[in-house]
């Protein structure tokens, strides 16, 4: 594990240790430093592979890691990519941490890596997420149903939604608005 992800791995550990994270995401909760730093470098080593980039999102008032989340699906050949596995210890919940994370990576993706699709999924049981990504102003595009076998053995529907290059300036101009009435968090 490199220097950065070790820096994160007790406040990643603390930020986990919580139920109600893991409720729609196939992983048992962390309960101690040992799953989070395999967590952490299972996603260094798809980053290795090129199959995912991940990002502590980090309290900057405080310098804490309170989450994380990701590129992955990342297909250079199609310019598009997944903003996924995110998750968010509860504290921060409702408090505009992912939105920011999300619209942080959307520009990222759109203005600098010229992607022309970014796409988002959530388990269909999993409406707090359904409705955090329609307020990042995703298109829903539909269901994929019995996507998973999670490891509880529950068959998991994913609805997809995306973001699209025409769709961007529009997308990106709303968040920017909403993001100065609010005051953004302070995130990095």
């Amino acid at each position: 594990m490199n220097c950065r992800a070790i820096r994160h791995l007790g406040d990643l550990t603390e930020a986990a240790n919580h139920d109600q994270v893991w409720a729609y995401l196939d992983e048992a909760t962390p309960t101690d430093q040992e799953p989070v730093a395999a967590l952490i470098q299972e996603a260094l080593d798809e980053q290795q592979r090129g199959d995912r980039l991940p990002f502590a999102i980090v309290d900057l008032t405080t310098g804490k890691a309170v989450g994380s989340i990701s590129y992955i699906d990342i297909s250079p050949i199609h310019h598009s990519l997944e903003i996924g596995w995110a998750w968010l210890t509860p504290s921060y919940w409702r408090t505009g941490a992912i939105r920011e994370a999300s619209h942080l990576l959307m520009r990222h993706a759109f203005n600098d890596l010229g992607a022309i699709r970014v796409a988002f999924k959530t388990d269909s049981r999993n409406t707090r997420s359904q409705q955090a990504i329609k307020g990042l102003g995703a298109t829903e595009e539909g269901t994929f149903r019995n996507h998973r076998i999670l490891r509880d053995g529950h068959v998991r529907h994913s609805i997809y939604y995306s973001v699209t290059t025409e769709d961007w300036p529009t997308v990106s101009r709303k968040l920017d608005a909403d993001r100065t009435a609010r005051g953004a968090p302070a995130l990095g």
